[in-house]
């Protein structure tokens, strides 16, 4: 038998991986390998260096490039071949049709520039024009580029993967980039994406106010319950006597009725200067409501088509709102009959989850992880620099246990098990969402299995987020942190002091005191509410694949996972029917020096005619900011709520289901007001 040689190609291509057949008539041959043997037995002998009785194979086809079947219609019997992934979107119907531009493309570095193959010789190809025998000077200035450009480039603008909408898949080709270095550490870019690109204008400012803030102000994305109206002279009050919330006339001092509790989604926070009074008390503002409020939009069904709900939005200051984490504490003594459907909305979508800021991808082969910035989870957002609380274990009714948040991974691994090709029927990676950080307990006197350090001295320096609360004990060593899956997030570490303004209560269950001397700030408020809605949400979204073994939805980005198909007045999602990805790539093409004045003006114009953005929407204004960091034409002229208080911007911002812990190696903003025994007085009544 005659041995077989395979030949490297090299890396430059001008493939484009979008250009594919419809995939329910055609059929992707793979590995190609008439292509692979019959190109490189052509090679071969076109270099001189053949061999009679030995068969050459390339290692691959140029990036890019798919080889896909069909049966013929008059001859079922007969299979056709096409080789798809020409810039021009045009096939090659036969390996000796494609071996002149695959040549071509060998000699110059991928380039198709001057390939004078049949299929870059049809309208529409990358052909150049003709100059007379002998002429030496250049072509016109005006000339247009070929399509075809060499693809030595990094993984944020090589098209031979692709998204749903034709977008570079970075995360697909770092994983691919990964398998060739066995090592790599870089950070993530999808330059070819004009999301993207808006979204580092807008999203590493919007964390860093976030992070600035203290945890109870509410974020925007984040499932709220809130009330419509308030009355002049009445207020949200707890029974002393039942627990239970309701309205409270402050000139008969009487409860006088139950509370109609909505729940919705933050579109947009306040922009005026919030304190700690203002979770419970309506305070004096400078500016209108619709400035110094929140946006709040009722969330739809996300089993429903009809997404008028949404339409229903209201701005509401923030004694209005409560987390939504803490549904079942708010709505205690109301039969469900008697919820508003908005209630049921939320409690569906609280086992699912979406991440945000993906910046940085770290691995060695075969795995990897993804670093966050964010993720949505249920109800809330959490970000890198968090305090959240952890579920204990399923048998367990109290929460113990916080984390500072050092790292959100999206981590890979058998990536080597993997297809080439995850759109297609192969067995993909595994993948699973942990969250890292330094871990702290309430339990002074326990000893958990696994961990070095005995917690029998408090913690001196703990963060902001913890205050005012019991003493708290490190879980582990200075130089370790825990890690755990994100489904052991119950939700933000609130401080103590907003804590016991938004649910009174004392610690042994007895009757509140009229002075508030004996509140105290209790940890586990919403767990058994968490608990309850994330079954609910595994029994009622029918997003989630219960049948197929999945425990969680897990979306691409936050309009995704509530399913909503307006924000903030702008429509997203399904029915943003405005959405033109790939003129946007036109549009960064162009931005990068392609084109000459006239078209760059043409295209800028026809761009920010059309409205933006998926998952962090934005308005025009943003893609002009985008337009002019590319353009290198000044700072944007974008006006955002920072600087003016009449405009709003519109921007916004399978899981590994176990409960273990575990410890690994490191190397090496407060509530504005103390609690005020007054102010907790004013909260509870009979």
């Amino acid at each position: 038998m005659a041995g077989v040689v395979i030949v490297p190609i090299s890396d430059g291509s001008d493939g484009d991986a979008s250009h594919q057949p419809d995939r329910t008539t055609h059929k992707l041959v793979d590995p190609p390998t008439l292509y692979l043997e019959k190109i490189g037995t052509l090679w071969m002998a076109h270099l001189g260096k053949a061999h009679a009785g030995v068969r050459y194979k390339l290692d691959r086809l140029p990036q890019g490039y798919s080889l896909y079947e069909k049966p013929r219609h008059n001859a079922p019997s007969h299979i056709d071949k096409w080789l798809y992934g020409h810039p021009n979107h045009k096939s090659f119907d036969s390996p000796n049709r494609f071996f002149p531009h695959f040549l071509y493309l060998m000699e110059h570095g991928g380039d198709n520039m001057g390939c004078l193959c049949t299929v870059c010789q049809t309208k529409g190809g990358g052909r150049i024009p003709r100059l007379s025998s002998g002429s030496a000077k250049s072509p016109p200035a005006n000339v247009a580029k070929p399509r075809g450009r060499p693809q030595k480039l990094g993984p944020d603008v090589n098209s031979s993967r692709v998204d749903d909408e034709g977008t570079p898949d970075v995360y697909r080709n770092l994983i691919d980039k990964l398998k060739r270095t066995t090592i790599l550490d870089e950070a993530i870019k999808e330059t070819m994406s004009l999301d993207w690109r808006t979204e580092q204008k807008l999203l590493p400012k919007a964390i860093t106010r976030m992070s600035d803030q203290a945890a109870w102000i509410p974020r925007v994305g984040e499932l709220v319950l809130f009330v419509r109206k308030i009355p002049q002279g009445e207020e949200i009050r707890r029974g002393r006597d039942t627990g239970q919330f309701a309205r409270y006339k402050s000139e008969t001092e009487d409860l006088i009725g139950p509370i109609l509790w909505e729940a919705g989604v933050v579109g947009q926070p306040a922009a005026e200067a919030l304190k700690l009074t203002d979770l419970v008390l309506e305070t004096p503002k400078e500016y209108d409501v619709n400035y110094s409020g929140f946006r709040v939009e009722p969330l739809p069904d996300p089993n429903s088509q009809d997404k008028n709900e949404s339409l229903r939005h209201k701005y509401l200051p923030l004694h209005h709102l409560r987390p939504f984490v803490f549904w079942k504490e708010f709505l205690q003594g109301i039969e469900e009959k008697d919820w508003h459907p908005t209630i049921n909305h939320c409690r569906k979508v609280m086992r699912s989850f979406s991440l945000l800021g993906k910046h940085r991808f770290k691995g060695t082969w075969p795995s990897a992880s993804i670093y966050c910035q964010g993720m949505y989870i249920g109800s809330e957002l959490i970000l890198v620099g968090d305090v959240v609380r952890l579920i204990p274990k399923p048998y367990e009714m109290e929460c113990t246990d916080v984390m500072k948040i050092t790292a959100i991974k999206l981590k890979l691994s058998n990536l080597d098990k993997a297809g080439d090709n995850d759109y297609d029927d192969k067995h993909p990676y595994n993948s699973v969402v942990h969250i890292t950080g330094k871990g702290f307990t309430s339990m002074g006197d326990s000893q958990d299995i696994g961990w070095s350090a005995v917690k029998t001295e408090p913690a001196t320096d703990v963060p902001d987020a913890m205050e005012g609360y019991d003493n708290w004990y490190a879980k582990h060593s200075a130089n370790k942190q825990m890690e755990v899956p994100f489904s052991r997030v119950l939700g933000r570490c609130f401080e103590g002091d907003a804590m016991m303004l938004w649910l009174p209560e004392t610690p042994d269950g007895s009757p509140l005191a009229d002075d508030g001397s004996n509140i105290a700030a209790n940890l586990s408020n919403g767990l058994i509410g968490i608990r309850e809605a994330r079954e609910f949400s595994t029994d009622n979204d029918k997003r989630i694949g219960v049948d197929k073994g999945e425990s969680w939805f897990w979306g691409d980005t936050r309009t995704e996972v509530l399913d909503i198909t307006s924000f903030n007045g702008a429509d997203v999602g399904r029915r943003d029917t405005e959405r033109d990805p790939s003129n946007w790539r036109k549009l960064i093409r162009v931005l990068e020096g392609v084109a000459d004045a006239q078209e760059r003006q043409e295209l800028k114009q026809k761009t920010l005619d059309k409205r933006p953005l998926r998952g962090y929407l934005a308005h025009n204004s943003l893609v002009r900011s985008a337009f002019d960091d590319l353009s290198g034409q000044g700072e944007s002229s974008a006006t955002t709520r920072d600087n003016s208080p009449r405009k709003r911007s519109r921007s916004v911002a399978r899981a590994d289901d176990s409960d273990d812990e575990e410890v690994v190696e490191v190397s090496g903003k407060k509530s504005t007001e103390p609690m005020r025994k007054k102010l907790l007085s004013v909260f509870i009544d009979d």
